[in-house]
């Protein structure tokens, strides 16, 4: 095995490079360097298992298995590579599975000052492929420069996805249901939604009661809608004039749901996407 050591400097502060790591859309976007189609699945939070792969036609992934050993916001990433699924199929001991694990992935995101940070990767893989990852790792940092001017005209997004063993009926269901919405609606225990209405129509009005479970605060979480695709899509303005989409797309084993929305300036984008990440997965299981 073969550690290579590349290093880069961005005109981004830390938390934008750390967006462009763990955010699905962004992601997506610079690991075409290594292959087109290459996503990740799973949790960024340290300890969490993830699985960097790509899908068939049928739903079938192939690519790595791997754990977050290290996740320190905004600073440091460390991913422990475990094993191989090929075709759906996961492996841990083959001859394939032992040439490329156990292995590192480590990524450090230094301020350099003036609105500058250095990306610092390291990655350890077969030592026939070190000039090939070298080569893709180049040509990924200048597609994440790219993305990181892009993120202006983007009008700046939060992506988040989950995945559900629900049908995508079910889960609308769940979406629109103000007696459903009041099950999965809290991003922890200490919080809950007691009471919920919803005006399903272009136009309409949603309002939600975001309320802590000992009484100490609540607000009106409220939106208004602008599409309606039953089943698939559902667009609105939150009360603050910021946009949110969530897109139900159905998959072999159930469906997968993407949300993206635009955050607002108070709290950090990984504050952001933390509660409404844990909202999402509440929602989705």
């Amino acid at each position: 095995m073969k550690r290579i050591a590349l290093e880069h400097i961005f005109e981004a502060s830390p938390d934008h490079l750390w967006e462009l790591i763990v955010d699905p859309d962004h992601y997506r976007y610079w690991t075409t360097a290594f292959s087109v189609g290459s996503k990740f699945v799973g949790d960024w939070s340290q300890g969490s298992p993830i699985r960097f792969v790509m899908e068939d036609e049928e739903g079938n992934e192939s690519g790595m298995l791997s754990e977050v050993v290290v996740s320190e916001w905004p600073r440091l990433i460390s991913i422990q590579h475990k094993g191989l699924v090929m075709n759906g199929i996961e492996d841990y001991d083959s001859p394939e599975t032992k040439m490329w694990t156990p292995a590192f992935e480590n990524y450090t995101l230094e301020s350099s000052g003036g609105g500058q940070c250095t990306f610092k990767m390291e990655q350890d893989i077969p030592e026939a492929y070190e000039e090939e990852f070298v080569a893709n790792w180049h040509q990924a940092f200048d597609l994440m420069a790219e993305r990181l001017k892009l993120l202006p005209d983007l009008n700046y997004r939060i992506s988040l996805e989950a995945y559900s063993k629900k049908s995508p009926t079910e889960l609308w269901d769940r979406l629109i249901s103000p007696d459903q919405v009041k099950t999965w609606n809290f991003a922890s225990p200490d919080w809950h939604c007691p009471m919920a209405t919803n005006e399903l129509r272009v136009g309409g009005e949603f309002h939600y009661e975001m309320a802590a479970v000992d009484g100490s605060m609540s607000f009106d979480f409220w939106g208004t809608y602008t599409l309606i695709e039953a089943k698939q899509r559902l667009a609105f303005t939150l009360g603050d004039g910021r946009k949110v989409t969530i897109d139900l797309e159905e998959k072999p084993w159930g469906c997968l749901v993407l949300e993206r929305f635009e955050p607002e300036i108070e709290n950090s984008l990984h504050l952001q996407r933390l509660g409404w990440q844990a909202i999402l997965n509440n929602f989705a299981c």
